[in-house]
């Protein structure tokens, strides 16, 4: 990553948003978003990265180039020859810091499928087809089995000097098991856990939700950068009226009067109807006119925000 793009992402306040933003950076870097799920599976086998088994540098350096040549196939003039060799690069920084010369093939997986560019529901059900437990007749998910996922996705944020405490991997797996008599859970239950974006893997949906958006306008001007169209993630005061707000300025906390940081937003991903904006305005109205209720809610979010960041957890400042 370059080190001047990554001094410029750190201004970001949001640490999800600024982990997120940065992991795009690499995955784009080493086009891992020109790549999906059944392009990994057919390369890495899910039978062939079961438990212990690594792979040498060697193995996962011809396991890569077959991968960017199939990628190159489906999209043709895309794909730069550079690109094995880089994501090599990256595997070998996360799960190789002793330079032992070898790499677990559920760990190399893990990561190509977080990083690559399919669906997140896609990646979920990879994610339990790489790691749960075929011991028994139906596959499930142990607890140490999603330990060692977890720990192996917590890799990739480090990479970018994002990180939180390891006793977040426990919480995780606290949260995932929480009403469970089991010593492991179905498929079913792992994905719903997934749903609810816990706060350990929150990057995730963020840098698919950044990912989508990239090329979404909309047809109203930032007041203050004063960009028009807003491209990308739309951000709109609940209490300024007609106050709109870039990705851009809104991550990096740049205000303009009246607007201040404490005014509660909302987040729009796609272009808005005007029936839709009207009922935002009329809703920014009613805020003001009932603003004690308001403050209610924004003490609410402020006291939710304090209970999640004294669990060390790596939590979002909520947008309402």
């Amino acid at each position: 990553m370059d080190p001047d793009q990554q001094e410029a992402l750190s201004d970001i306040q949001n640490s999800v948003y600024r982990t997120a933003l940065k992991l795009r950076s690499v995955q784009t870097l080493c086009q891992l978003d020109l790549t999906d799920v059944s392009l990994i599976q057919h390369i890495l086998p899910c039978h062939q990265c079961q438990k212990e088994k690594s792979l040498k540098i060697q193995q996962l350096c011809s396991l890569l180039k077959e991968l960017f040549q199939s990628a190159r196939l489906d999209k043709p003039g895309q794909v730069d020859p550079k690109a094995p060799d880089l994501t090599l690069r990256l595997l070998t920084t996360m799960y190789d810091r002793s330079e032992t010369g070898v790499i677990k093939a559920r760990s190399a997986a893990g990561a190509l499928i977080a990083l690559s560019g399919d669906s997140l529901l896609t990646k979920y059900r990879a994610f339990f087809q790489f790691y749960a437990d075929k011991d028994q007749e139906e596959a499930s998910m142990s607890r140490s089995a999603l330990r060692s996922l977890l720990t192996d996705l917590h890799e990739i944020p480090a990479i970018v000097g994002e990180s939180c405490a390891s006793s977040c991997v426990e919480i995780a797996i606290r949260s995932c098991f929480h009403g469970v008599l089991n010593s492991a859970v179905a498929e079913e239950k792992f994905l719903s856990w997934l749903r609810t974006e816990p706060a350990l893997l929150l990057w995730l949906p963020t840098c698919h939700k950044l990912s989508a958006t990239k090329m979404v306008t909309h047809n109203v001007r930032c007041r203050v950068c004063k960009n028009f169209p807003i491209t990308g993630l739309r951000y709109r005061c609940m209490k300024c009226l007609n106050f709109d707000l870039c990705q851009a300025c809104f991550f990096t906390g740049r205000l303009s009067k009246p607007h201040k940081k404490s005014h509660p937003v909302t987040e729009h991903c796609v272009q808005m109807s005007a029936k839709e904006n009207a009922k935002l305005f009329l809703r920014t109205v009613r805020n003001n006119l009932f603003q004690e209720r308001c403050r209610r809610k924004e003490a609410q979010r402020r006291k939710a925000l304090e209970m999640l960041q004294a669990g060390d957890l790596l939590a979002p400042e909520p947008v309402l």
